[in-house]
């Protein structure tokens, strides 16, 4: 809105004059309307201290047709306006529909009116032309997003492997997680411009992304039952998989529950070492020092040096010098050379050779019937070693951890049971507090007979230790008497309610306990050891039975040695039972 200011008197003017000065103030007004934004809207203002009403007149006769808006249809409503006598603070208006039945049709219906509006007040006259506003049209696209995926660099390389360098830097969600809010496109209506014309509408464009079977499409319909877009969520664990084309707009997006790395090294840096990854992993080469942990099955071709942690299974071909694998579950390896190998509940699978390694597993087993066993420390509760060839010096600790838990659950029942003893004495000499307080509690009475309502059943319920009783008399008697002897024989109270809780979570710590005493003595009843194959020269076998820390001496329980034989055949199986101990047949 401007408002045009022009020098003029308001004397007596000649039609000369006068259609000069109605030119001008045409061109202003023409000039203002030009450099209005809103073309569904026309807004101007005359300053009727500089302008005859006679002017004014005669430049809107001039203007308003340019616009599609006939005299019949404001020159009488505008020559009303003007002709009144208006107070400084009044103002008066004129309202006129621009109505042509001869007009485009809109949407199937009359387009609605145009409106031309006058206010006039005694200084200025405002003229407002409405058209119809366009209704934008909606596009499909992302309108809510439940992860960060702007700096994502998770995409699909042209062999379907992820372009990998960091996980931290992949959005990782878990199954029937939100990933997107998707709103589907809706067309706009057309509108109307101050001038009668018809103002188009940009045809909406759908939203599309390729959806990956790890993706699920949830439709999210309105009240109508029509649908308003979808949400896109995640249908299993894993790491986000983002298509992007050459604007950087997603195309695409599927999860992927499996990693693909030719080489951790220093292109791809750790893996899970901030947070863990948790999904499964196939690597070609881990380089050495360098570390993956995740929750999901691990692949690997080879091990160099690094380092393998997960929570499931690990398949490893061969690991070298330096290397550690462990696993929550099963581990299966080729071949392994001076390295750790970890199994915490599951089995450990040897298929060719085992050299200058440490190996710990509840089960440990060859799988093929030929292999090589170099200079290794074992810990077991089950092994079978058979048809292969011993090199240097093998230690096995047979059952070592499982004597190491029991010692530990024996001393944990040992102070269980002293922790119920102390409660149970605790409680008792806190009973005998409680009946001095309780008797010097009596004696206030003396002082006060109105406490004898309340001591009276407090005492009683003293007998069954009602608590809810108790706390309600004595906050009663804390009311009308606090004394040292109320506050001490409230928190007596307070102490013993706790007792009984104390020593049912001992009674439910006493049943775990025997649980678990049950599990290990059934484990340790299903110990075995076989190996069979034959040792080479200066090969020995050397088994450590039982607790460690109960040896005096660090000879061992059973020892096979080679003799000047080139391949001495051996067969050695071995037992324990609580009543006999360790058995060993050779």
């Amino acid at each position: 809105m401007e408002t045009i200011n022009q020098n003029a008197t308001q004397e007596m003017l000649s039609p000369k004059r006068i259609q000069e000065k109605a030119d001008i103030l045409e061109t202003n007004l023409f000039k203002s309307i030009s450099r209005q934004e809103d073309p569904s809207k026309m807004k101007i203002r005359i300053d009727r201290t500089n302008f005859p009403d006679i002017v004014i007149s005669k430049a809107l006769l001039q203007l308003m047709p340019r616009f599609n808006i006939k005299p019949r249809e404001y020159v009488f409503g505008i020559k009303k306006l003007l002709q009144k006598k208006l107070l400084p603070d009044k103002q008066e208006k004129f309202k006129k529909n621009l109505n042509d039945t001869g007009e485009t049709l809109y949407d199937d219906s009359l387009i609605i009116t145009r409106t031309f509006e006058a206010v006039a007040s005694k200084k200025a006259l405002e003229i407002i032309v409405k058209g119809i506003p366009v209704k934008k049209s909606i596009h499909g696209g992302i309108t809510k997003s439940f992860f960060d995926y702007e700096q994502s660099p998770g995409k699909l390389l042209k062999d379907g492997i992820i372009n990998f360098k960091e996980i931290n830097k992949y959005p990782i969600v878990n199954a029937k997680e939100k990933l997107f809010y998707i709103t589907r496109e809706k067309k706009g209506q057309r509108g109307i411009s101050f001038d009668g014309k018809i103002i188009p509408v940009e045809e909406p464009e759908p939203f599309i992304i390729n959806i990956g079977p790890g993706v699920e499409k949830i439709d999210d319909p309105d009240e109508k039952g029509e649908s308003k877009g979808y949400f896109l969520q995640s249908g299993i664990t894993g790491v986000v998989i983002l298509n992007k084309n050459d604007r950087g707009v997603i195309t695409g997006i599927d999860i992927s529950d499996e990693i693909e790395v030719k080489k951790l090294d220093y292109s791809t840096g750790n893996i899970g070492t901030l947070y863990t990854c948790p999904i499964r992993m196939k690597i070609g080469v881990i380089c050495n020092r360098f570390k993956i942990r995740v929750n999901g099955k691990v692949e690997a071709t080879v091990v160099d040096g690094g380092e393998i942690i997960t929570n499931n299974e690990a398949v490893i071909m061969k690991t070298q010098s330096g290397s550690t694998v462990m696993a929550l579950k099963d581990i299966n390896v080729d071949s392994a050379t001076h390295s750790k190998i970890i199994s915490e509940t599951g089995a450990v699978t040897i298929t060719k050779e085992l050299i200058d390694s440490e190996i710990s597993s509840p089960k440990i087993v060859f799988e093929k019937s030929r292999g090589l066993i170099t200079n290794n420390k074992i810990e077991t509760e089950n092994l079978a070693l058979k048809g292969l060839y011993f090199s240097g010096e093998n230690i096995i600790y047979f059952g070592n951890n499982l004597f190491v838990e029991k010692e530990a659950l024996i001393k944990s029942g040992e102070n269980l049971k002293a922790d119920k003893l102390k409660l149970s004495s605790t409680e008792k000499l806190l009973m005998g507090k409680l009946q001095l307080e309780l008797k010097r509690l009596a004696k206030l009475t003396i002082a006060d007979h109105d406490l004898v309502k309340h001591i009276k059943p407090l005492i009683i319920a003293t007998n069954t230790m009602d608590f809810e009783t108790i706390f309600n008399k004595m906050d009663l008697i804390r009311k009308k008497n606090n004394t040292k002897t109320v506050a001490n024989v409230s928190k007596l109270f307070e102490t013993l309610e706790k007792i009984p809780a104390s020593l049912k979570a001992c009674e439910l710590r006493e049943s775990t306990h025997s649980e678990n005493m049950a599990e290990l003595n059934h484990r340790m009843a299903s110990m075995r050891l076989a190996i069979e194959g034959f040792l080479r020269r200066a090969a020995t076998i050397k088994i450590f039975c039982g607790n460690p820390g109960d040896k005096k001496t660090i000879e061992p329980d059973f020892m096979v040695e080679s003799d000047d034989a080139e391949n001495k055949f051996i067969k050695v199986t071995g037992t324990y039972s609580s009543h006999k101990g360790f058995e060993f047949v050779q």
